[in-house]
């Protein structure tokens, strides 16, 4: 079972159907339990919540993925910036200048 702890970042918009008490707040933590394509929402992703059960709300059992970010730690962010290697980085932000000859053209006298 998905158990990713999320931050929600945006809780706008929240359907008449669903009651305040079931709708996530924005900057609340929360837990992904299972991701889903949604397929009558032309596609998107959405994902249902431990602390929140909207399995009878139909078509609402699932919240846009859209709405939470990734929690990140401090030593989870450590960790990820440990395993950066910065030549990489500085080959994107400074590339070498390529030289690429350029044959004169000889000027024609009229």
């Amino acid at each position: 079972m998905l158990n990713l702890e999320v931050i929600c970042i945006n809780d706008k918009n929240r359907p008449n159907e669903v009651p305040m008490n079931r709708w996530v707040k924005e900057g609340k933590t929360y837990h992904v339990i299972e991701v889903s394509k949604l397929n009558m929402q032309q596609g998107i992703y959405g994902c249902k919540l431990a602390e929140i059960n909207n399995d009878d709300l139909f078509p609402y059992q699932y919240f846009r993925l859209d709405r939470f970010a990734v929690s990140v730690d401090d030593a989870m962010l450590e960790k990820v910036l440990e395993e950066i290697d910065i030549s990489e980085l500085e080959e994107v932000l400074n590339p070498e200048e390529e030289t690429v000859p350029v044959e004169k053209e000889e000027e024609a006298l009229v």
